[in-house]
């Protein structure tokens, strides 16, 4: 069966989660591992015209919430500025065709994905004496809108080692956006655009207070209302998460309002197997729509 083609925005402003899990899901990612992915995160960020809005390494598999810029806005000198310091190359030596090349490679998540991951299993087979692929299946992406579902989003990756029993609460777990954003130094790369907050307390407020969360059926009927995230008198993340929600935030392909999912349909129409070309009101906090559905189970 043919996979559907990646929904991307190349050359434009648009926000991606994306998801690279490691071959077989075997748990290769340790406390040195997740380190260097870490570095490596932070220093292809500094080459790409890409944003990181936040992100979560696990022992399997990594989380990246990333911005791409539209590639208008980006002037002949800052990509040229780009490269030279990367490469430390002179930027006299930088051709016409050369600078056309990085700008549409450094605008691209794909190729910005291709260079993380590369890099790191070439790092990791080295030191391993090991040979063979290190990263499963192509990563996953999915397209979504800034404001509401940009913040549930990141709240969602960033709760990953709490649901797994990790830690009890998001900011002591080291490997993540939230906790390098509030160690001096170390989050200055990240970014808070396109996300209803104005900085880390009012986000963290919102992971751990946030309002009513009203979950529905596939039919839309209204299901219950539960918190999202309370602070248990032991200081744990109480998480009420719907036991579904989950997964519309790794295998759908857009989501956002009404309107954004309508207009990205218009976009990828050609892209869509006939099955993904509807809106699906999804049963998360926000009122929120996907292209594709999700079969939930049991």
């Amino acid at each position: 069966m043919a996979r559907t083609r990646r929904l991307k925005f190349t050359g434009d402003e648009a926000y991606y989660h994306i998801i690279s899990k490691t071959v077989g899901g075997e748990y290769y990612l340790e406390g040195a591992e997740k380190e260097k992915l870490f570095m490596l995160i932070k220093r292809c960020s500094s080459l790409y015209f890409v944003k990181v809005i936040g992100f979560c390494i696990m022992s399997n598999h990594f989380h990246l919430l990333v911005k791409t810029v539209d590639n208008s806005e980006i002037s002949d000198d800052e990509v040229t500025a780009r490269i030279s310091d990367f490469y430390k190359i002179n930027a006299t030596d930088i051709t016409e065709d050369r600078l056309q090349r990085y700008r549409e490679k450094l605008t691209d998540i794909s190729e910005y994905m291709k260079d993380i991951k590369v890099q790191f299993s070439r790092w990791y087979n080295k030191i391993n004496d090991r040979r063979g692929y290190f990263w499963g299946d192509r990563f996953k992406s999915v397209l979504i809108e800034d404001g509401n579902a940009l913040l549930n989003c990141l709240a969602y990756i960033e709760l990953n080692p709490v649901r797994a029993k990790i830690c009890n609460r998001p900011e002591d777990y080291r490997w993540s956006s939230i906790s390098c954003r509030l160690a001096v130094g170390i989050g200055s790369f990240l970014s808070f655009d396109g996300v209803e907050v104005s900085d880390i307390n009012e986000y963290i407020d919102f992971i751990y207070t946030a309002g009513r969360e009203e979950c529905f059926s596939s039919e839309g009927e209204a299901l219950q209302q539960q918190t999202r995230g309370k602070i248990d008198d032991d200081g744990k993340v109480k998480l009420n998460l719907w036991k579904h929600s989950i997964r519309y935030f790794s295998d759908t392909l857009v989501i956002g309002s009404r309107s954004f999912i309508e207009s990205s349909y218009k976009r990828f129409d050609l892209l869509l197997n006939k099955k993904d070309r509807k809106v699906h009101k999804l049963p998360l906090y926000g009122g929120m729509f996907s292209i594709r559905q999700i079969r939930l189970e049991g």
